[in-house]
Order: C-alpha cells, then sequence, then structure tokens
C-alpha cells in the first residue's frame, strides 16, 4: 500500500507514484485528489495545505504571487499592490515606500520604482501613494528624498514653501531663531555688515551707517585699515573726532590718529610751510617758505631732504635774479628771472646776462637759455644763429648774411663803378682836383666839421665801449644804441656781416676780429707808403715833398680813426671774468673763450706787441712829432702857411697855438677811457670811480683851457664830456639799484641815447644853423621908412665929433626926419594892463626904427623924465651904466681914458641857454651949450677884432655896438629930460627879430626903472637903498637872470665870474698897450 501522498492504480500496493503538486493522497490511495482552492499539496502531498504568504492556488498547486502583486495564505489569488507600496514576486505583502519616497502607481515591482521627493519637498509617511508635500516657510530640503524638511538656521530664511535652501539675511538685516520664514530689519542705530547675521550690531567708533543701512562706513574724513577699522590717513590728523590735514609745516607717513610731525624739527630746519597741492604724507612735503628755499645738507646727494635748511632768498648772490614767489622752492628748482643766469642748479651765485633777452627762460622749465643761446651767461650763439645789434641771437636768414653785408657789396660795387667811369672818362686828374681845392678851401664844409667829426668820433668811441667793459647791465635799447654807434665809430665792417652764419666759430669770433681789426691797418699802412714810393719816383723834389707831405697827413688821420678801436681790441684780450661758480675764466669779448688755454696765452702776447705798437706806438710817435716842431705850431702867424708841419697839421690844426700838445692829452684821454679800464675787475667800484674821476678831469681840463679855435668845438667838447660823466653816474646808478623796472629801464635808456644824440645834435645843430638861420631871418618883421635921417655913412663911423652929432640928431629927431615907429601898448611884452599902468606913471614914450629905412628894426629910444639935476643923473651913467637889462652884463673894465672918453671891456651875462657876450667899446661925453649933456658910445672895431680870441677862450661871443646912449637936458625945478638910444648887435639867435625887439624893451624899460630909482633915492639919502621891483612882463627864465642886474651897483668881493672877468681886462688892456694896469681901473657891478 501506498504511503500518503502517494498513489498507485494498482492496488497501491506497488509501483507507487507522488501525487502531482496541487494534489494529494492518503495511505493507499489509487489516486492522488485535488486540492481544494487556495490550498496546494504538502511537502510529502500527504495532504492539501493552506497556500504560503505570496502565493495563491486557484485549485492546483500554490503559486507564487508574481511581481507587483501579493497574497496573504490560504489566498486564491494575489492581490496588485496599491500606490505607495511595491512587491517582488512571492510577497506576502507589499513593501511600503519609505520616507522620502512616494509611489502614485499601483503594482510597482521594487523599490526603485518608489520615487524619492524632490527638492524643497518631503515624506514623513511610508507608503505614500501621492507627490511629496512642499517644505513650509522657514523650512527647506535641500536635497531629494528628504523625510523631512529641515529648520532655517539663525541667520537665514526660507520665505517660499518648497525651499531648496535657506537664504542669508542680507546686510542689514537679521534672524535670531530657527525656521524664519523671513528676516528682520536692523532697529535703528545698527547695523549688519554681513549676509546672514544672527543679531545687528552697533557701528564701531569714527564708522557711521551707510545710506543703504547695511553696513557701516568709515565717517567721512576717514580711511578703512586693513582690519576694517577706520582711521586718519598719512598726512592727516585726528582733530575733535575727524580728520583733518596736517597742519602747514607738518607731515606724517603712515595712516592712524596720533599728531603729524613738525618739517622744522624732524626733516627739515626752518621750514614752516609744506609743498601747495601736494599730501603732507612724508618729510619730502616739507617745504621752505615765501622768499626761502631749501639747501642740501649732503653736497654729494642734493635731492636728500631729511636734515636740510632753509635759507632766504637773500643770501643768494644777486637775489634780484630769483624768484621766491612760491613756496617749496629747492636751490635746484629755484627759478630765475629773465636775464639772470647761473652756473648749475647748485649754484648761489646768480649773474646778470646781457642782454636780458639771451636768458628768457621758458614757463615750467629748467632751461637757462633763451633759443639760440649757450655758455656763460648764455651769450654764445648757437649753430645756425648770429647776433643782432642787440647782441641777441637770432636765426640766420636764407641767404647766410646780413642786410649790412650786401649793402657793403653794393657800395663796394658803386664805388667801383664810379672809379671806372672817371678812369675811361679821363676824370681821375680832376678827383685829385677837386681833393686838393676842398683841402685848401678853409670854409669848405668839411674844413668845418673836421674837428667835430674827431670830437665825435673820440665821444662815441668812449661810450660805445661802456656796456662790455664796465659790464654794466645798461638798458637794452641804450645796449643797442652802443652796438650801432660802435659799428659806424669804430669802422668795424665786420659788425655789419653776419660772419657767424657761415664762417665756423672757431674762426669768425674775438680772434678773427682782433686780427682784422689790428693786422688790417698795418697792411694798409704798408701799401699806402709802398704806393707813395712809388708814385715819388716820377716827380720832381718839390712834388715828391708836397706827395710825402700828403700821405703822411692821410696816415696821421688814419691812426687817429683806428687808434681807440685797435688798442681796445688789444686791450680787451685781457679782460677776462668768471660766471657764477664756474671757475672758468672767459673773455668779456667772446665767452666762448678759455681765457686759460694755451692758445688764448700766444693771443695775449699777440696782443702786447699790438699794444706796443698802436696805443703807446701811435702816442709815441704824436708826442714826437709834435715835440719836435712845437716851436712851429705854437707860430699862431705862421703855422698855417709853414710847409714844414703841414704834414702832421691833423695833430694841432684844430687847438690853439699854446695848445700844441693837446692831441698827447687826447691820445691817453681815449686810451684811459677804453683800453686801459681792464686793469679793473669789470663792473667794480675801483673801476667806476677811477671813470668818473677820468670823466671830471677831462671836463676840467676842457673848461679852464678852452684848448679848441672855436668856441662851438669847446662847447661841443664840453658837452660830450659831461654827456660820458652822465652815461657813468647812470651805470653807477644802475649798479646800486637792486632792480629796475620794466618801464624805468626803457625810460632810462632812452634819456641815455638822448644824452649820447645831443652831442651829435649840436653837430647837425652847427651845420644847418647857419641855412635855417638865414632863412628865419628872412621872415623878420620890416620896418619900411622914407625918412631922410638913416644909418650913418662911413665918414660918421671914422669921426668922433660928426660920430656924436649924428647921435645927438637921432635921439632929438621925430617920425619924419628919421622914421621913428612908436611902440604901443600892444607892441610892449607882458601884461598890457601892466604896461599902460607904467606909461601913464613914467610919462615913458618909446619907439623904434630900421636905421637902413628897409629891414628888421635895429634901434630904439625911449624918452623920460626923472625927478633929479643933470649932475645926479651922470653920476648915475657914469657908476651904474649898462647895468640895467638883460643884455648887459654886470662887470665893466676901463681899458683907457681920458678927459671926455674912456675905453671899456664889458662882460655881457645871458641867461640860459644864451651864449655870454662881451663887447670893447669907447665911451664919449660931451657937454653942450644950453644945459646939455651927451654920453654915447660904438665898438672900438680894432681892439675888439684884434682881442675877439680872448673870448673865445672864455667860451664868449663878442658883440658889437653899433651905437648906444643918452642925450641929458636939464628941464627946471631940478628935474631931466633923459633919451635913451641903443643900438647894439649881439648876434647869434639875436639876430631873429622875434628876440631882438624882445631884448630892446626890455633894456629900455630896465634903464627907466633904474633912473628913477636912483633919483628918488638920491633925494632920500644920495643912494640907492634897495633894487627895483621885479618886472613881472618878462617871462620867468628871463626875469630870473634880469632882476639881479637891475639892483645897482654891488661892493662885494669878487665871485669866480669876476675873477675871469678881470683877467680878461687885464689881458685885453695888455694886448691894447695903452694904460698900466691899474686896480683903480676895474669896476665890479
Amino acid at each position: 500500500m501506498c504511503v500518503a501522498g502517494k498513489f498507485s492504480s494498482f492496488g497501491g500496493w506497488y509501483d507507487c507514484f507522488e501525487c502531482t503538486s496541487g494534489t494529494y493522497s492518503l495511505a493507499g490511495a489509487a489516486e492522488c485528489t485535488s486540492c481544494e482552492a487556495a490550498k496546494s499539496s504538502s511537502s510529502d502531498f500527504s495532504s492539501c495545505e493552506d497556500c504560503a504568504a505570496g502565493e495563491y492556488g486557484d485549485g492546483g498547486p500554490c503559486a507564487t504571487c508574481p511581481q507587483g502583486k501579493y497574497s496573504t495564505p490560504a489566498s486564491a489569488s494575489c492581490t496588485t499592490c496599491q500606490v505607495g507600496r511595491y512587491a517582488g514576486a512571492g510577497q506576502g505583502e507589499c513593501t511600503l515606500c519609505g520616507q522620502g519616497k512616494y509611489l502614485n502607481s499601483t503594482g510597482a515591482v521594487a523599490e526603485t520604482q518608489c520615487k524619492v521627493c524632490a527638492i524643497g519637498k518631503y515624506n514623513d509617511i511610508p507608503g505614500l501613494g501621492t507627490t511629496c508635500p512642499d517644505c513650509q516657510k522657514g523650512k527647506f530640503a535641500a536635497a531629494t528624498g528628504y523625510a523631512l524638511c529641515k529648520d532655517c538656521v539663525t541667520g537665514t530664511y526660507a520665505s517660499e514653501v518648497g525651499s531648496a535652501e535657506c537664504l542669508q539675511c542680507q546686510k542689514g538685516s537679521h534672524s535670531n531663531s530657527t525656521g524664519a520664514a523671513t528676516c528682520s530689519k536692523c532697529e535703528e542705530g545698527k547695523f549688519t555688515d554681513y549676509d546672514g547675521a544672527v543679531v545687528c550690531q552697533v557701528c564701531p567708533q569714527h564708522m557711521e551707517l551707510s545710506e543703504d543701512e547695511q553696513t557701516c562706513v568709515c565717517l567721512d574724513t576717514f580711511v578703512t585699515k586693513v582690519d576694517g577699522s577706520c582711521t586718519c590717513k598719512a598726512g592727516e590728523t585726528l582733530v575733535d573726532g575727524e580728520c583733518v590735514p596736517c597742519e602747514d609745516g607738518r607731515y606724517k607717513d603712515r595712516p592712524g590718529t596720533e599728531s603729524c610731525t613738525i618739517c622744522d624739527t624732524d626733516a627739515i630746519r626752518g621750514a614752516f610751510n609744506t609743498l601747495p597741492g601736494i599730501p603732507k604724507t612724508s618729510f619730502e612735503s616739507c617745504a621752505c617758505g615765501l622768499g626761502k628755499f631749501r639747501e642740501p645738507s649732503d653736497e654729494d646727494n642734493p635731492e636728500k631732504v631729511l636734515d636740510s635748511i632753509c635759507k632766504h632768498c637773500s643770501e643768494i648772490n644777486l637775489s634780484d635774479g630769483v624768484n621766491c614767489s612760491k613756496v617749496g622752492l629747492t636751490l635746484a628748482t629755484l627759478p630765475l628771472k629773465d636775464g639772470y643766469w647761473r652756473s648749475s642748479p647748485d649754484s648761489h651765485n646768480i649773474v646778470e646776462c646781457q642782454p636780458e633777452a639771451s636768458c628768457v627762460h621758458p614757463p615750467n622749465t629748467t632751461d637757462l637759455c633763451t633759443i639760440g643761446h649757450k655758455g656763460p651767461i648764455c651769450s654764445v650763439c648757437e649753430e645756425g644763429y648770429n647776433k643782432n645789434a642787440l647782441e641777441v641771437c637770432e636765426p640766420c636768414s636764407p641767404a647766410g648774411a646780413s642786410i649790412g653785408f650786401y649793402a657793403i657789396c653794393a657800395i663796394l660795387a658803386l664805388a667801383t663803378l664810379y672809379l671806372v667811369i672817371r678812369k675811361i672818362y679821363g676824370t681821375i686828374a680832376n678827383c685829385r682836383e677837386e681833393i686838393q681845392k676842398t683841402t685848401a678851401d678853409d670854409k669848405h664844409w668839411s674844413k668845418r666839421l673836421k674837428t667835430k667829426a674827431k670830437i665825435l668820433t673820440s665821444f662815441y668811441q668812449i661810450v660805445s665801449k661802456f656796456p662790455s667793459t664796465l659790464a654794466i647791465r645798461y638798458p637794452d635799447f641804450y645796449r643797442g644804441f652802443t652796438t650801432a654807434v660802435s659799428t659806424i665809430f669804430n669802422f668795424n665792417i665786420v659788425g655789419l656781416i653776419s660772419l657767424g652764419c657761415f664762417i665756423p666759430q672757431s674762426i669768425y669770433g674775438f680772434y678773427g676780429s682782433l686780427f682784422i681789426t689790428t693786422i688790417t691797418p698795418i697792411v694798409l699802412s704798408v701799401l699806402l707808403f709802398f704806393m707813395t714810393d712809388r708814385q715819388k719816383r716820377n716827380l720832381d723834389p718839390y712834388a715828391a715833398n708836397q706827395l710825402t707831405a700828403s700821405r703822411f697827413g692821410l696816415f696821421y688821420g688814419f691812426t687817429y680813426l683806428i687808434f681807440a678801436s685797435t688798442s681796445t681790441m688789444a686791450f680787451t684780450t685781457f679782460l677776462c671774468t668768471t660766471y657764477g661758480d664756474d671757475e672758468t675764466s672767459y673773455l668779456i669779448a667772446d665767452r666762448s673763450i678759455n681765457c686759460d688755454s694755451d692758445f688764448h696765452k700766444k693771443v695775449e702776447i699777440f696782443s702786447i706787441i699790438m699794444i706796443l705798437i698802436y696805443p703807446i706806438g701811435i702816442t709815441t710817435l704824436y708826442s714826437y712829432k709834435l715835440w719836435e716842431h712845437q716851436a712851429e705850431i705854437k707860430n699862431a702867424e705862421k703855422r698855417d702857411s709853414n710847409q714844414n708841419i703841414q704834414n702832421i697839421s691833423f695833430l694841432w690844426r684844430d687847438y690853439r697855438p699854446e695848445f700844441w700838445w693837446f692831441e698827447i692829452y687826447e691820445c691817453f684821454r681815449r686810451l684811459s677811457f677804453t683800453g686801459m679800464l681792464v686793469i679793473f675787475e669789470p663792473g667794480s667800484p675801483p673801476q667806476l670811480c677811477f671813470s668818473m674821476i677820468l670823466a671830471l678831469v677831462s671836463l676840467i681840463m676842457y673848461a679852464n683851457n678852452q684848448p679848441f679855435e672855436k668856441a662851438e668845438e669847446n662847447t661841443l667838447a664840453q658837452i660830450s664830456t659831461v654827456s660820458i660823466f652822465l652815461t657813468l653816474l647812470a651805470g653807477i646808478l644802475i649798479t646800486l639799484k637792486e632792480s629796475l623796472s620794466e618801464e624805468f629801464s626803457a625810460q632810462l635808456g632812452a634819456l641815455l641815447v638822448i644824452t649820447n644824440m645831443l652831442v651829435f645834435a649840436m653837430v647837425g645843430a652847427g651845420v644847418l644853423f647857419k641855412p635855417i638861420f638865414k632863412i628865419i631871418t628872412k621872415f623878420n618883421e620890416k620896418h619900411i621908412h622914407d625918412a631922410p635921417l638913416k644909418n650913418m655913412g662911413p665918414e660918421v663911423a671914422y669921426s668922433v665929433d660928426l660920430f656924436i652929432d649924428y647921435f645927438k640928431r637921432l635921439a632929438e629927431s621925430d617920425a619924419n626926419e628919421a622914421g621913428w615907429k612908436p611902440l604901443e601898448v600892444k607892441d610892449w611884452n607882458g601884461k598890457k594892463k601892466k604896461i599902460k599902468e607904467w606909461l601913464e606913471e613914467t610919462g615913458a614914450k618909446a619907439d623904434w626904427r630900421c636905421a637902413d629905412g628897409n629891414g628888421p628894426i635895429d634901434q630904439a629910444r625911449i624918452k623920460y623924465v626923472v625927478d633929479a639935476d643933470i649932475e645926479t643923473m651922470m653920476s648915475a651913467i657914469s657908476s651904474i651904466k649898462n647895468t640895467h637889462s638883460m643884455t648887459v652884463g654886470s662887470f665893466m673894465y676901463i681899458l683907457d681914458k681920458g678927459e671926455d672918453w674912456r675905453q671899456v671891456y664889458r662882460a655881457i651875462k645871458l641867461p640860459w641857454p644864451f651864449r655870454q657876450r662881451d663887447v670893447v667899446y669907447t665911451e664919449h661925453t660931451r657937454w653942450e651949450p644950453g644945459a646939455d649933456v651927451l654920453v654915447c658910445c660904438r665898438s672900438s672895431r680894432e681892439l675888439s677884432d684884434s682881442t675877439s680870441e680872448l673870448s673865445v677862450k672864455a667860451g664868449r661871443m663878442r658883440a658889437e655896438m653899433r651905437m648906444g646912449g643918452y642925450r641929458l637936458r636939464g628941464i627946471g625945478s631940478g628935474k631931466t629930460e633923459i633919451v635913451c638910444l641903443i643900438d647894439l648887435a649881439l648876434g647869434g639867435s639875436f639876430a631873429i627879430g622875434y628876440l631882438h625887439r624882445h631884448m630892446a624893451q626890455n633894456y629900455l624899460k630896465g634903464v627907466v626903472d633904474m633912473h628913477r630909482k636912483f633919483a628918488e633915492a638920491s633925494k632920500r639919502d644920495g643912494a640907492v637903498s634897495e633894487p627895483p621891483p621885479p618886472l613881472p612882463f618878462l617871462p620867468k627864465v628871463l626875469a630870473a637872470a634880469v632882476n639881479p642886474m637891475l639892483a645897482g651897483s654891488r661892493n662885494t668881493d669878487s665871485s669866480a665870474d669876476d675873477d675871469l672877468n678881470i683877467e680878461m681886462g687885464r689881458m685885453i688892456k695888455k694886448k691894447a698897450s695903452k694904460v698900466d694896469d691899474d686896480e683903480n681901473n676895474i669896476v665890479v657891478l
């Protein structure tokens, strides 16, 4: 029998077969029985058992539930897993998806089908069948699969649901609890300066909230340190809770709130300022104040600031040349004013530039020289530049030469053409004849101008050298003037040519000028004598001697012209000086030359030889020739015709015989003013004093000696010397004056030019005086009449009796007889009302006339009555005659006298600018029947002519008393009627009608006033007690000179003028040889 679980169809005892799954059998069963639903065979198929969980049975063996389904025990079928669950095969239940996951579909077969909650979502319930919910505000899920959302930590927030993260609280807000949905804004006055703040803070010291109140920022004047704190920046310090810049004169080189460091004690001694516009962040910002500069403490390191010192600009040599108007100047950056120079940036020695235009400093640069200039005091021209008349370097013209060069070429070409034409037409001989004729004619304009030309040449040769020789910074305008006149009067033809534009400086320059100036005259002189020797061979001895004399005269004239220029050039070789701190000795005439060079030493030897030839040689030659012929030269009557001395006439003809030696003095004078000044340091006080002494000595020599033949030439020489003196005086004033304003400099330059040109103007006036004077006299007011009594004829002029008769007749004549024209009130000078009152008071009647009947008025008379008898008035006329008008001076010398006559020398003093006059005349007195007295005078022509040279010596002009005097007539009651008549020719400008009439009116009025005053005094006490009242109708300049003359006689000691007048009277009396020299003949009025 088959055991349970097996069956056998054969009775159950053999061939037992196991039941199949889903069936069972009991022991001995012939077949297996199917299990009921939800059951399945046991393991031994002996019975049916319930299907296990995860299985199901539908009548057959229990089958495993497929994936996605589950079954409980004894289940006939499997159940599909719900949402949120999943099951693998054969599971008795579905597994829940875990927290942080969800499953929204059924029949899930594996956990992998569970979906993870997205970021910002969560699930804390297993088996969730729907999507994960969002995190609440204040919470977040930073990743997927969050079972629970996390709370935002303090300082963060989540303002939205489903936040994946919490945001940090922004600056200015905070959160001090977890799970915050928002951040709270900081309370007023608090801040957070970072994101995620938990609490708000109060701003630290020196800080304040920013405009967005999210952070603290430093107060306006503070800066932030590395650690975030606030402090004052470098260059500032804390004052009253804020940072302020360091005070002037202090600095701070690091941030902080401590005090600033004092410049004076820790950086630069004497620095109480700091550089404007520059942060005061280091000791280098310390600066010297206005009027000061920083002196480096380390000469090897002039840029070193520490421990340097401030000095006053006045400690700079020639401090006028620096501009200390800024703060923070250093020695190296010390700006120079235009017109000043220094040798280096560390030099204290400032030097004036000459001219100023060579040292014009461009702004904001350290350039010392104007473009085109270089070298010491910027006086050397750069290549491509050449000096103009003002010594300023200017670019060379495209043609490479100046206008002067082409002018010289043109002049030479014209001269050559002229000579060729005269040669072709055979007129060269005529040219020689014209020259000889001109030479023999003493009245030729060239002869009249020769002496003046010598004085002019000498004068301009001297003053043109002052700016360079004296090293005085004359105004540029005057320097340009002296350069121009130097070119002309020193015959510096080279100066007209811009040689520097096309000849190298090494060739053209001082050395070239020196050699040309000194060698050329020697060559020309040799050529002159060589040509003379050749020409003499074909001449007879007399003609040969004449030619030799003529050529020697030409030679002496030539040596005179080149004497100053060659001598000065030779002496200039030794005129060297240093500039600033540069120890090199430079030649003043050419500052590109080093005086210490070997070549210059050789040039100095050459110059010594030239000094022996020119200043010494020419002076020696002059001295020898003049000394050899002094006796012949001093012979005034024969020297002009003496052929032995005509070849040296250039040396003596200009001077009076007794001054035969004066040309030697002139050589020494010119040499002293030009060459000899180099023995002094240029511009030194001894040099200036020596120059002033020379000028004064020269003035004394000219004034006392009057060496020239003509008075106008003596005057010209004196004025030229005064001009030299004034030029030197101006130089001293420039040296003493610290600075010259631009306006004052221009005015001074113009004044000096005018002063120097005055000499030239005098020469021009002398040349033009006669033609101009002739033209003016043509327009003189004329008086025309046909009266019978005109000028006295020759028979009257040579007879004393006839002259006195003519005088009486003229004094008593009327208009019909002599053509007298009355002087009406309108004809008188001065205020007409006072003139009318004067005429009415005195009863005087005046008239004048032209003696020839057709021409200018030359004779005047006045008739008046005085309350005194004839004897009294004769006493007045005899003692003080001719002392009462501007035309009569204050001195009279009796040369000779008789019973009714006397010969008189009279000095006539005129007011400036008129030249002084004198006159020699004879006075006749005749008493006539009927109580008439005649006192008349006229010039002693012969004696006047023979003594005129004495007037020249005294600097006076000889006048002519053609006629003058008084007719006195007693009219009873002790009164006298007087007629005063005058015809005095003062010459010169008084030949002009207006001046002559003006003089005559003043004379007549002065006579009346004087005689009336004398008559009144004689009645009172017999003497004139006080001077007459002033003459209000006179021009002021004339009244000042006239009124003292009307004061009558004066018994005082002789003045210097009186001494000269006395000496003049004695010399004229000696010349006259008529009476002994009797001191009683002298009458000082």
